[in-house]
């Protein structure tokens, strides 16, 4: 079922990329009034016609070509508190080992541009996240944290059917506390129908890159029902493929032996006279993929859960919103690099399976030594207050330690974090 989902997936991207490649050229074609040529070289011919494509926007304004444009942005002034122990030793702070602050001040700018005519959108964001510090400042940190366009190809009464390519991270897709952190680079395909008796049902699926050097593709779709039967309850399925089948055993095939299913269930409902928005939810996760190895005590350590509360909305001054949460995670439960949750600090960025974090170095052979972003069980409480209608003020506590303690070293990470956001 896995590989047949992982199929189908796969030939839709090609489908849909090609079909829209397809219509682009033919409109064209038709709009300067001349007929497809591909005699001799065709990259020359594609290039001169995208840079005049390109040149040709930039003269025309958007009260012309018609749709909405938006430019919207955020400032940012953080500050964290950390305190991180593994095997009684601090890890942060003045003469640490891995040289990182205990507290950290941050300052970002998010600058956000998003255009939508009758049935196509686009969307960017870009970040600029830096320390602060006239010695510890940076100035160069700059990422694409967004970047996709879409289009309905179907726009019914009570049914649509959307398709998007480009950038942005899965959890702006895909439901979860605990997962779905790295990036979604890929096609996504999305289906809802809407019913007054039944509830909201879609299904949002895509493949996305994940290093197209060794041709690896992941594969992530999750469907839900909302509002069941105008009650208030609402439940979600995931199941993100991360496997390759590819390469060789040890570090690098562990690191995406990863087939993971999540289930969702919840129920929403609205506090009157306050008008108040209260949630309940709790998830369980499952990696299908894991195998009983040495570094997880030769057991199958691969699940993960989590439950909690949400009170509140904030949409103008003096609205405020809170979420606390439990969370239970696994060593094997959630590949390093798509950790969402509390995770337990990991200040030397000790991978797993490697050396590092990122994949890279040594392969690690004794569990001891074993650490990654999992094998945690803690609680996390946040709590946004709009002070204006621009500005809002963020506090978060984080608080873990080891699931596990016959797995790597023993943590315990705290954290606490206040931000002040000027939205714009």
């Amino acid at each position: 079922m896995l590989k047949t989902l992982r199929h189908f997936l796969f030939f839709s991207f090609l489908g849909i990329t090609f079909l829209f490649a397809q219509n682009e050229t033919s409109e064209e074609k038709i709009a300067q009034n001349e007929t497809p040529e591909f005699e001799g070289k065709q990259e020359d011919p594609d290039m001169d016609a995208l840079k005049k494509w390109i040149r040709q926007k930039r003269l025309v304004t958007v009260k012309e070509i018609g749709g909405d444009l938006s430019l919207s942005g955020e400032v940012r002034a953080e500050m964290q508190a950390i305190r991180e122990i593994r095997n009684g030793v601090k890890q942060r702070g003045p003469h640490s080992l891995s040289g990182k602050p205990d507290y950290a001040f941050d300052i970002e700018a998010n600058i956000m541009l998003d255009y939508r005519a009758e049935r196509t959108w686009a969307s960017i964001k870009v970040e600029f996240d830096n320390d602060m510090g006239q010695v510890s400042g940076t100035t160069n940190r700059i990422t694409l944290e967004r970047a996709y366009f879409g289009g309905r190809m179907i726009d019914g009464n009570t049914v649509t059917f959307d398709g998007e390519i480009g950038r942005r991270f899965l959890g702006n897709i895909f439901d979860s506390k605990i997962e779905f952190a790295s990036l979604f680079d890929g096609l996504l395909l999305k289906f809802s129908k809407a019913s007054d008796a039944m509830g909201d049902f879609y299904i949002n699926g895509g493949a996305f890159i994940i290093n197209d050097i060794q041709r690896h593709f992941g594969f992530v779709a999750e469907m839900g029902m909302l509002n069941i039967g105008n009650t208030g309850l609402y439940s979600k399925y995931s199941i993100v493929d991360w496997k390759e089948h590819k390469y060789p055993h040890g570090a690098l095939w562990n690191r995406y032996n990863y087939i993971i299913s999540q289930v969702i269930l919840g129920y929403q409902f609205t506090v009157s006279p306050a008008n108040r928005l209260v949630k309940f939810y709790a998830a369980a996760l499952y990696n299908h993929a894991a195998k009983k190895i040495a570094l997880s005590d030769f057991k199958k350590a691969n699940q993960g859960y989590y439950a909690g509360v949400s009170v509140g909305q904030v949409r103008k001054r003096g609205d405020w919103a809170f979420d606390l949460n439990y969370q239970y995670v696994m060593p094997q439960a959630i590949p390093d690099f798509d950790v969402g949750g509390i995770k337990r600090g990991n200040a030397m960025g000790v991978g797993f399976f490697t050396e590092n974090l990122n994949g890279t170095g040594a392969e690690i052979t004794r569990r001891e030594d074993a650490v990654g972003s999992c094998n945690y069980h803690g609680f996390s409480f946040e709590f946004l207050y709009a002070l204006s209608n621009n500005l809002t003020w963020q506090n978060s506590f984080q608080w873990s330690r080891n699931q596990t303690h016959r797995v790597g070293p023993n943590f315990k990470y705290r954290m606490y974090e206040m931000e002040f956001i000027y939205a714009f």
